[in-house]
Protein backbone atom coordinates (compact mmCIF):
# COMPACT_ATOMS: atom_id res chain seq x y z
CA UNK A 1 0.00 0.00 0.00
CA UNK A 2 1.62 3.02 -1.06
CA UNK A 3 1.02 6.50 0.57
CA UNK A 4 2.21 10.09 -0.51
CA UNK A 5 2.87 12.96 1.93
CA UNK A 6 0.79 16.09 0.79
CA UNK A 7 2.75 18.06 -1.00
CA UNK A 8 2.80 14.55 -3.44
CA UNK A 9 -0.70 14.03 -3.00
CA UNK A 10 -1.69 17.30 -4.54
CA UNK A 11 0.15 16.89 -7.73
CA UNK A 12 -0.62 13.23 -8.13
CA UNK A 13 -4.35 14.19 -7.36
CA UNK A 14 -4.24 16.86 -10.33
CA UNK A 15 -2.54 13.62 -12.70
CA UNK A 16 -5.88 11.44 -11.81
CA UNK A 17 -8.28 13.88 -12.23
CA UNK A 18 -6.91 15.16 -16.02
CA UNK A 19 -6.18 11.43 -16.54
CA UNK A 20 -9.94 9.40 -15.77
CA UNK A 21 -11.17 11.48 -12.87
CA UNK A 22 -10.25 9.49 -10.37
CA UNK A 23 -11.20 9.76 -6.65
CA UNK A 24 -8.87 8.67 -4.08
CA UNK A 25 -11.29 9.44 -0.76
CA UNK A 26 -14.77 9.60 -2.35
CA UNK A 27 -16.87 11.23 0.73
CA UNK A 28 -14.94 14.40 1.89
CA UNK A 29 -16.48 17.00 0.42
CA UNK A 30 -15.45 20.57 -0.66
CA UNK A 31 -18.11 22.66 -1.73
CA UNK A 32 -21.04 21.21 -4.47
CA UNK A 33 -19.55 17.59 -4.82
CA UNK A 34 -16.23 18.73 -5.63
CA UNK A 35 -13.97 15.73 -3.98
CA UNK A 36 -10.85 16.02 -1.93
CA UNK A 37 -8.60 13.97 -0.13
CA UNK A 38 -8.38 14.01 3.53
CA UNK A 39 -5.33 15.45 4.61
CA UNK A 40 -5.70 16.02 8.66
CA UNK A 41 -7.59 15.07 11.69
CA UNK A 42 -6.89 17.55 14.51
CA UNK A 43 -6.02 15.30 17.66
CA UNK A 44 -2.84 16.63 18.43
CA UNK A 45 -3.68 17.64 21.85
CA UNK A 46 -6.73 14.86 22.25
CA UNK A 47 -6.53 12.19 25.15
CA UNK A 48 -9.88 10.67 24.45
CA UNK A 49 -11.46 9.98 21.17
CA UNK A 50 -15.34 8.97 21.16
CA UNK A 51 -18.56 8.49 18.86
CA UNK A 52 -21.96 10.04 19.80
CA UNK A 53 -24.35 8.62 17.13
CA UNK A 54 -26.75 11.38 16.00
CA UNK A 55 -24.60 14.02 16.89
CA UNK A 56 -24.35 14.55 12.32
CA UNK A 57 -21.39 12.24 11.53
CA UNK A 58 -19.09 13.80 14.08
CA UNK A 59 -15.95 12.44 16.11
CA UNK A 60 -14.95 14.24 19.36
CA UNK A 61 -12.46 14.33 21.72
CA UNK A 62 -10.87 14.94 25.31
CA UNK A 63 -8.44 17.84 25.13
CA UNK A 64 -5.39 17.74 27.53
CA UNK A 65 -7.05 20.35 29.93
CA UNK A 66 -10.31 18.61 30.03
CA UNK A 67 -12.59 20.03 27.26
CA UNK A 68 -14.94 18.61 24.96
CA UNK A 69 -14.62 19.70 21.20
CA UNK A 70 -15.71 18.11 17.32
CA UNK A 71 -12.57 16.92 16.06
CA UNK A 72 -12.41 18.92 12.67
CA UNK A 73 -10.39 17.84 9.02
CA UNK A 74 -8.47 19.25 6.50
CA UNK A 75 -7.62 18.73 2.74
CA UNK A 76 -4.40 18.99 1.56
CA UNK A 77 -4.52 22.69 1.23
CA UNK A 78 -5.47 22.84 4.67
CA UNK A 79 -8.86 23.61 4.23
CA UNK A 80 -11.80 22.36 6.28
CA UNK A 81 -13.66 19.56 5.09
CA UNK A 82 -16.59 17.14 6.26
CA UNK A 83 -17.59 13.55 5.77
CA UNK A 84 -20.59 12.08 4.80
CA UNK A 85 -20.37 9.05 7.09
CA UNK A 86 -20.29 8.57 10.29
CA UNK A 87 -17.67 7.31 12.98
CA UNK A 88 -18.26 3.74 13.42
CA UNK A 89 -14.63 2.96 15.16
CA UNK A 90 -11.16 3.94 17.14
CA UNK A 91 -8.42 1.76 18.26
CA UNK A 92 -5.31 2.87 20.17
CA UNK A 93 -2.35 1.31 17.73
CA UNK A 94 0.26 2.72 19.77
CA UNK A 95 2.24 6.07 21.06
CA UNK A 96 2.45 7.01 17.71
CA UNK A 97 -0.95 6.38 15.71
CA UNK A 98 -4.76 5.19 16.12
CA UNK A 99 -7.05 4.13 13.28
CA UNK A 100 -10.28 5.82 12.78
CA UNK A 101 -12.95 4.29 10.65
CA UNK A 102 -16.42 5.16 9.24
CA UNK A 103 -19.05 3.40 7.85
CA UNK A 104 -22.34 1.58 8.83
CA UNK A 105 -20.79 -0.18 12.15
CA UNK A 106 -17.71 -1.74 12.90
CA UNK A 107 -18.07 -4.42 10.75
CA UNK A 108 -19.66 -2.76 7.75
CA UNK A 109 -16.71 -0.26 7.06
CA UNK A 110 -16.23 2.50 4.26
CA UNK A 111 -13.66 4.31 5.10
CA UNK A 112 -10.72 3.65 7.46
CA UNK A 113 -7.75 6.03 8.17
CA UNK A 114 -4.29 5.47 9.97
CA UNK A 115 -3.92 9.07 11.96
CA UNK A 116 -0.38 10.20 13.18
CA UNK A 117 -0.62 11.39 16.97
CA UNK A 118 1.99 13.94 16.63
CA UNK A 119 0.86 16.25 13.86
CA UNK A 120 -2.86 14.64 12.87
CA UNK A 121 -1.38 13.44 9.86
CA UNK A 122 -4.05 10.60 7.76
CA UNK A 123 -3.37 7.47 5.57
CA UNK A 124 -6.29 6.00 4.07
CA UNK A 125 -6.10 2.28 4.43
CA UNK A 126 -8.33 1.54 2.06
CA UNK A 127 -5.89 -0.28 0.05
CA UNK A 128 -5.14 -2.46 3.13
CA UNK A 129 -8.19 -3.43 3.85
CA UNK A 130 -9.98 -1.99 7.40
CA UNK A 131 -9.80 -3.93 10.91
CA UNK A 132 -12.40 -5.75 12.39
CA UNK A 133 -13.17 -6.29 15.62
CA UNK A 134 -12.64 -10.06 17.40
CA UNK A 135 -14.90 -12.84 18.20
CA UNK A 136 -13.45 -15.85 19.49
CA UNK A 137 -15.14 -18.70 19.32
CA UNK A 138 -15.13 -19.90 22.88
CA UNK A 139 -13.26 -17.40 24.78
CA UNK A 140 -14.48 -13.37 23.62
CA UNK A 141 -12.52 -11.05 25.36
CA UNK A 142 -15.42 -8.16 25.26
CA UNK A 143 -12.89 -5.31 25.39
CA UNK A 144 -9.54 -6.66 24.15
CA UNK A 145 -7.12 -6.20 22.04
CA UNK A 146 -8.04 -5.58 17.92
CA UNK A 147 -4.57 -4.13 16.53
CA UNK A 148 -1.33 -5.63 17.57
CA UNK A 149 2.07 -3.94 17.48
CA UNK A 150 5.67 -5.87 17.35
CA UNK A 151 8.95 -4.36 18.60
CA UNK A 152 9.40 -3.14 14.85
CA UNK A 153 6.65 -1.59 15.19
CA UNK A 154 4.47 -3.44 12.33
CA UNK A 155 0.90 -3.12 12.99
CA UNK A 156 -1.45 -6.13 12.47
CA UNK A 157 -4.74 -6.41 11.96
CA UNK A 158 -7.71 -8.59 11.00
CA UNK A 159 -9.87 -7.49 7.58
CA UNK A 160 -12.41 -9.31 5.36
CA UNK A 161 -10.34 -11.28 2.68
CA UNK A 162 -13.76 -11.89 0.69
CA UNK A 163 -14.03 -15.45 1.79
CA UNK A 164 -13.63 -15.04 5.61
CA UNK A 165 -10.80 -13.14 7.61
CA UNK A 166 -7.30 -12.80 7.54
CA UNK A 167 -4.62 -11.15 9.44
CA UNK A 168 -2.26 -8.59 7.76
CA UNK A 169 0.82 -6.98 8.45
CA UNK A 170 1.48 -2.92 7.75
CA UNK A 171 4.98 -2.11 7.86
CA UNK A 172 5.31 1.86 8.92
CA UNK A 173 9.09 1.98 8.54
CA UNK A 174 8.33 4.55 5.65
CA UNK A 175 5.27 6.23 5.57
CA UNK A 176 5.88 7.58 2.02
CA UNK A 177 5.20 3.59 1.03
CA UNK A 178 3.20 1.61 3.86
CA UNK A 179 3.28 -1.92 3.17
CA UNK A 180 0.63 -4.65 3.51
CA UNK A 181 1.82 -8.04 3.96
CA UNK A 182 -0.64 -10.84 4.29
CA UNK A 183 0.04 -12.84 7.59
CA UNK A 184 -1.90 -15.62 7.72
CA UNK A 185 -1.86 -18.52 5.02
CA UNK A 186 -4.01 -18.61 2.08
CA UNK A 187 -6.90 -20.78 2.97
CA UNK A 188 -7.09 -19.74 6.83
CA UNK A 189 -10.36 -17.90 8.05
CA UNK A 190 -9.52 -16.59 11.15
CA UNK A 191 -11.71 -16.35 13.92
CA UNK A 192 -9.32 -15.10 16.58
CA UNK A 193 -5.59 -13.87 16.72
CA UNK A 194 -3.13 -12.40 19.40
CA UNK A 195 0.74 -10.97 17.56
CA UNK A 196 4.10 -11.12 20.34
CA UNK A 197 6.31 -8.65 20.70
CA UNK A 198 8.58 -10.29 17.98
CA UNK A 199 5.64 -10.73 15.46
CA UNK A 200 4.91 -14.17 16.25
CA UNK A 201 1.06 -15.09 15.74
CA UNK A 202 -1.39 -17.49 17.61
CA UNK A 203 -5.18 -17.72 15.97
CA UNK A 204 -8.09 -19.97 15.39
CA UNK A 205 -9.74 -20.46 12.88
CA UNK A 206 -10.97 -23.04 10.01
CA UNK A 207 -10.40 -23.48 6.02
CA UNK A 208 -12.15 -21.00 4.47
CA UNK A 209 -15.84 -22.30 3.47
CA UNK A 210 -15.46 -25.38 5.79
CA UNK A 211 -17.23 -24.62 9.68
CA UNK A 212 -16.90 -28.46 10.23
CA UNK A 213 -12.73 -28.82 10.62
CA UNK A 214 -11.85 -25.50 13.05
CA UNK A 215 -7.81 -25.83 14.29
CA UNK A 216 -5.94 -23.67 16.71
CA UNK A 217 -2.66 -22.75 14.88
CA UNK A 218 1.10 -20.59 15.45
CA UNK A 219 2.76 -18.80 12.69
CA UNK A 220 6.21 -17.42 13.48
CA UNK A 221 7.51 -14.81 12.60
CA UNK A 222 9.74 -16.73 10.12
CA UNK A 223 6.88 -17.62 8.36
CA UNK A 224 6.44 -21.42 9.91
CA UNK A 225 3.10 -22.61 10.60
CA UNK A 226 2.54 -25.09 13.82
CA UNK A 227 -0.77 -27.37 14.66
CA UNK A 228 -0.86 -29.41 17.95
CA UNK A 229 0.98 -26.41 20.32
CA UNK A 230 -2.50 -26.03 21.52
CA UNK A 231 -5.57 -28.40 22.79
CA UNK A 232 -8.83 -27.60 22.61
CA UNK A 233 -8.73 -26.00 26.14
CA UNK A 234 -6.02 -23.50 25.46
CA UNK A 235 -6.72 -19.73 25.43
CA UNK A 236 -4.08 -17.25 23.84
CA UNK A 237 -4.17 -13.71 25.52
CA UNK A 238 -1.14 -11.14 25.83
CA UNK A 239 0.73 -10.29 29.15
CA UNK A 240 2.09 -6.78 30.02
CA UNK A 241 5.28 -8.34 28.72
CA UNK A 242 3.47 -8.71 24.87
CA UNK A 243 4.33 -12.09 24.73
CA UNK A 244 1.68 -15.12 24.22
CA UNK A 245 0.15 -16.73 27.22
CA UNK A 246 -2.57 -19.44 27.05
CA UNK A 247 -4.58 -21.41 29.78
CA UNK A 248 -5.41 -24.92 29.95
CA UNK A 249 -8.01 -26.66 32.04
CA UNK A 250 -8.04 -30.08 33.70
CA UNK A 251 -11.36 -30.33 35.22
CA UNK A 252 -11.39 -32.56 38.68
CA UNK A 253 -15.37 -33.32 40.60
CA UNK A 254 -14.64 -30.41 42.88
CA UNK A 255 -11.43 -28.44 41.32
CA UNK A 256 -10.77 -27.23 38.37
CA UNK A 257 -6.69 -27.25 37.45
CA UNK A 258 -5.98 -24.11 35.35
CA UNK A 259 -2.31 -24.04 34.08
CA UNK A 260 -0.91 -20.80 32.97
CA UNK A 261 1.68 -21.10 29.71
CA UNK A 262 3.87 -18.87 27.89
CA UNK A 263 4.31 -19.26 24.64
CA UNK A 264 7.81 -18.58 22.95
CA UNK A 265 9.41 -19.54 19.61
CA UNK A 266 13.29 -21.35 20.31
CA UNK A 267 16.03 -19.28 19.45
CA UNK A 268 17.87 -21.98 18.06
CA UNK A 269 15.35 -24.90 16.19
CA UNK A 270 12.94 -21.49 15.58
CA UNK A 271 10.00 -24.14 16.82
CA UNK A 272 7.34 -22.36 19.35
CA UNK A 273 7.37 -24.23 22.56
CA UNK A 274 4.67 -23.86 25.97
CA UNK A 275 6.14 -23.81 29.26
CA UNK A 276 4.65 -23.06 32.91
CA UNK A 277 4.48 -19.79 33.73
CA UNK A 278 2.22 -20.73 36.77
CA UNK A 279 -0.66 -22.73 37.98
CA UNK A 280 -3.92 -22.36 40.32
CA UNK A 281 -6.93 -24.31 41.55
CA UNK A 282 -10.04 -22.69 41.17
CA UNK A 283 -12.89 -23.96 43.17
CA UNK A 284 -15.33 -24.42 40.54
CA UNK A 285 -15.60 -24.05 36.62
CA UNK A 286 -13.14 -22.02 35.55
CA UNK A 287 -13.74 -22.76 32.23
CA UNK A 288 -16.85 -21.84 31.87
CA UNK A 289 -15.98 -18.49 34.24
CA UNK A 290 -13.68 -17.53 31.48
CA UNK A 291 -15.99 -17.48 28.66
CA UNK A 292 -17.04 -13.75 28.04
CA UNK A 293 -14.52 -11.95 29.86
CA UNK A 294 -13.41 -8.01 30.05
CA UNK A 295 -9.11 -7.92 30.22
CA UNK A 296 -7.67 -5.71 32.53
CA UNK A 297 -4.26 -4.78 32.17
CA UNK A 298 -2.34 -2.69 34.37
CA UNK A 299 1.26 -1.89 34.65
CA UNK A 300 2.30 -4.90 36.05
CA UNK A 301 -0.37 -7.42 36.13
CA UNK A 302 -3.55 -8.64 34.03
CA UNK A 303 -6.88 -9.53 35.75
CA UNK A 304 -10.01 -10.94 33.36
CA UNK A 305 -13.18 -10.21 34.85
CA UNK A 306 -16.02 -12.26 33.77
CA UNK A 307 -19.79 -10.33 32.39
CA UNK A 308 -21.69 -13.34 33.97
CA UNK A 309 -21.57 -15.16 37.70
CA UNK A 310 -22.77 -18.13 39.06
CA UNK A 311 -23.51 -17.76 42.95
CA UNK A 312 -20.16 -17.52 43.13
CA UNK A 313 -18.56 -14.65 41.27
CA UNK A 314 -15.02 -14.49 40.38
CA UNK A 315 -12.48 -12.41 38.76
CA UNK A 316 -8.56 -13.74 37.56
CA UNK A 317 -5.60 -12.26 38.19
CA UNK A 318 -3.89 -14.70 35.45
CA UNK A 319 -0.52 -12.67 35.31
CA UNK A 320 1.39 -10.49 38.29
CA UNK A 321 4.78 -9.60 39.63
CA UNK A 322 5.18 -12.71 41.74
CA UNK A 323 4.24 -15.11 38.85
CA UNK A 324 1.50 -16.48 41.53
CA UNK A 325 -2.38 -16.14 40.00
CA UNK A 326 -5.03 -16.23 42.34
CA UNK A 327 -9.11 -16.02 42.09
CA UNK A 328 -11.05 -13.56 44.11
CA UNK A 329 -14.13 -13.67 45.04
CA UNK A 330 -15.95 -10.31 44.52
CA UNK A 331 -19.01 -10.90 46.89
CA UNK A 332 -17.01 -11.72 49.32
CA UNK A 333 -13.87 -9.24 48.36
CA UNK A 334 -15.82 -6.17 46.77
CA UNK A 335 -19.58 -6.50 47.71
CA UNK A 336 -20.19 -7.57 43.75
CA UNK A 337 -22.77 -9.91 42.86
CA UNK A 338 -22.98 -9.11 39.18
CA UNK A 339 -20.33 -7.07 36.37
CA UNK A 340 -21.37 -4.35 33.75
CA UNK A 341 -17.94 -3.26 32.59
CA UNK A 342 -14.27 -2.65 33.67
CA UNK A 343 -11.43 -0.61 33.17
CA UNK A 344 -7.92 -0.43 34.01
CA UNK A 345 -5.27 2.45 34.61
CA UNK A 346 -1.42 1.76 35.39
CA UNK A 347 -2.06 1.66 39.37
CA UNK A 348 -5.51 0.79 39.63
CA UNK A 349 -8.75 -0.53 38.34
CA UNK A 350 -12.66 0.44 37.88
CA UNK A 351 -15.37 -2.25 38.30
CA UNK A 352 -19.53 -1.10 37.61
CA UNK A 353 -21.67 -3.89 38.72
CA UNK A 354 -24.43 -4.31 41.13
CA UNK A 355 -24.27 -5.49 44.93
CA UNK A 356 -27.06 -7.96 46.96
CA UNK A 357 -29.00 -5.03 46.82
CA UNK A 358 -29.25 -5.14 43.12
CA UNK A 359 -27.69 -1.62 43.55
CA UNK A 360 -25.65 0.05 41.01
CA UNK A 361 -21.58 0.06 42.33
CA UNK A 362 -18.87 1.72 41.15
CA UNK A 363 -15.59 0.61 42.75
CA UNK A 364 -11.84 1.51 42.28
CA UNK A 365 -9.29 -1.23 43.41
CA UNK A 366 -5.76 -1.26 44.47
CA UNK A 367 -4.41 -4.58 43.31
CA UNK A 368 -1.92 -4.54 45.77
CA UNK A 369 -3.79 -5.20 48.21
CA UNK A 370 -7.43 -5.13 47.44
CA UNK A 371 -8.43 -2.66 49.03
CA UNK A 372 -11.52 -0.61 47.44
CA UNK A 373 -12.96 2.92 47.68
CA UNK A 374 -17.01 3.29 46.35
CA UNK A 375 -17.14 5.86 44.50
CA UNK A 376 -20.34 8.24 44.42
CA UNK A 377 -22.60 7.32 41.55
CA UNK A 378 -25.72 5.64 42.96
CA UNK A 379 -28.44 4.26 40.42
CA UNK A 380 -30.38 7.74 41.51
CA UNK A 381 -28.30 9.70 40.45
CA UNK A 382 -26.17 8.80 37.28
CA UNK A 383 -27.11 5.71 34.28
CA UNK A 384 -23.54 5.33 33.35
CA UNK A 385 -23.13 3.93 29.45
CA UNK A 386 -18.97 3.59 29.11
CA UNK A 387 -15.61 4.68 30.78
CA UNK A 388 -12.43 5.13 30.58
CA UNK A 389 -8.71 5.87 32.43
CA UNK A 390 -6.17 8.52 32.47
CA UNK A 391 -2.81 8.26 32.54
CA UNK A 392 -2.75 9.94 36.25
CA UNK A 393 -5.26 7.01 37.47
CA UNK A 394 -8.39 8.75 36.66
CA UNK A 395 -12.07 7.63 35.75
CA UNK A 396 -13.07 9.26 32.50
CA UNK A 397 -16.77 8.69 32.35
CA UNK A 398 -20.67 9.18 29.94
CA UNK A 399 -23.34 8.66 32.24
CA UNK A 400 -27.32 10.31 32.23
CA UNK A 401 -27.88 12.47 34.60
CA UNK A 402 -31.18 11.44 36.22
CA UNK A 403 -32.29 14.65 37.87
CA UNK A 404 -32.32 16.40 34.56
CA UNK A 405 -32.25 13.71 32.05
CA UNK A 406 -29.17 15.25 30.80
CA UNK A 407 -25.92 13.09 29.53
CA UNK A 408 -23.00 14.27 30.64
CA UNK A 409 -19.17 13.35 30.62
CA UNK A 410 -17.06 13.62 34.23
CA UNK A 411 -14.53 12.53 35.46
CA UNK A 412 -12.68 11.18 39.31
CA UNK A 413 -10.09 12.09 40.02
CA UNK A 414 -7.41 10.14 41.98
CA UNK A 415 -8.45 10.67 45.08
CA UNK A 416 -12.36 9.91 44.38
CA UNK A 417 -13.61 13.48 43.25
CA UNK A 418 -16.21 13.47 40.87
CA UNK A 419 -15.74 16.93 38.35
CA UNK A 420 -18.35 17.27 35.61
CA UNK A 421 -16.54 18.09 32.26
CA UNK A 422 -19.43 18.72 30.02
CA UNK A 423 -23.02 19.02 30.59
CA UNK A 424 -24.06 21.39 27.24
CA UNK A 425 -23.47 18.70 24.25
CA UNK A 426 -25.53 16.50 25.88
CA UNK A 427 -24.17 13.40 24.09
CA UNK A 428 -24.42 9.64 24.98
CA UNK A 429 -20.96 7.67 23.38
CA UNK A 430 -20.91 4.26 22.16
CA UNK A 431 -17.26 4.43 22.01
CA UNK A 432 -14.63 5.76 24.12
CA UNK A 433 -11.45 5.20 23.39
CA UNK A 434 -7.96 6.58 25.54
CA UNK A 435 -5.16 7.62 22.84
CA UNK A 436 -2.58 8.75 25.62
Amino acid sequence: MTRIFSRVIVVLLTVLLIVGGVTLLPSCREGDGEQVTLAKMDIIDATHLFIAPGSGNKLFKITEEGYVQEVTYEDENGNNVTTETEPVAIYDVNSEYVIVCFGVNDIDISEGYLVRKSDGAVFSLESAGFPLPQHGMDFDVLNGECIFTDSSSNIYYSTDSGMGREIIKLNTENMDSITKTVYSPSGDAVTYFVVDNDGNAAYWGHPEGDFTRGFNRIRTAEGSIYDGLFDDTARQWLGVDDMIYCFSFELGEWLTYCLIEKVSVNATTGVPVRSEYSAFNYSGNAGSALFLVYKLELQDRVIFVPSFFSDEPFIFEVYNPTNSPRSLNMTACFDLKRMYSGVASDNFYYLHGSNNFSDSVLIKVDPTDDSYTILSFSTDEYYLYTMSTTTADELIFNALRMSDGVNVIGKFDVSGNMTILDEESDVEMVVLERIQ
